[in-house]
């Protein structure tokens, strides 16, 4: 289901299990980004048209056993994808009690169903170790183009 506001305690929780599947540690409870995360969610589930959360779990506001969002990117045209839009997963993630029951599939399917409903058909993302095997089952496949990233810091 998609998730609403009364998701956004868990939305939280389960973006620090998935800090924490990726060895980042997510930090104590009053940890900046935490402060950051309630209004962050919320913009996003609540005003963009370009932004779709699924949840999978009890009823707003209840425990959720798995999340994953979908955004539109914004890339100069080129020909097969004119418009320059892709789509873009991010934040799939299964709390480890309910992890082997195909929750994150799910999740995968229904945001690619979102992507293509909304007319885009290129979608990317970057996969954990452990994420792979979900992925290239849904039929994802490594990208031609390699991934860099540059991180800076601001002068103080």
């Amino acid at each position: 289901r998609p998730a609403t506001p009364a998701d956004i305690p868990e939305l939280i929780r389960l973006r620090a299990v998935a800090l924490a599947a990726l060895g980042v540690e997510p930090g104590p409870a009053d940890a900046a980004w935490r402060d950051v995360a309630p209004g962050w969610f919320l913009e996003r589930i609540s005003d963009r048209s370009d932004v779709h959360c699924l949840v999978v779990g009890g009823a707003p506001g209840e425990s959720l056993a798995a999340t994953g969002m979908a955004w539109v990117t914004y890339h100069l045209p080129r020909p097969q994808y004119t418009d320059g839009r892709r789509g873009y997963l991010d934040g799939i993630v299964t709390d480890d009690a309910f992890r082997g029951q195909g929750h994150a599939r799910r999740i995968v399917d229904g945001l690619v169903e979102w992507l293509n409903g909304i007319g885009i058909h290129y979608i990317q993302l970057h996969a954990s170790a452990a994420g792979e095997p979900v992925y290239e089952a849904a039929g994802f496949v490594p990208s031609h183009f390699g991934s860099m990233d540059l991180f800076t810091k601001p002068t103080d």
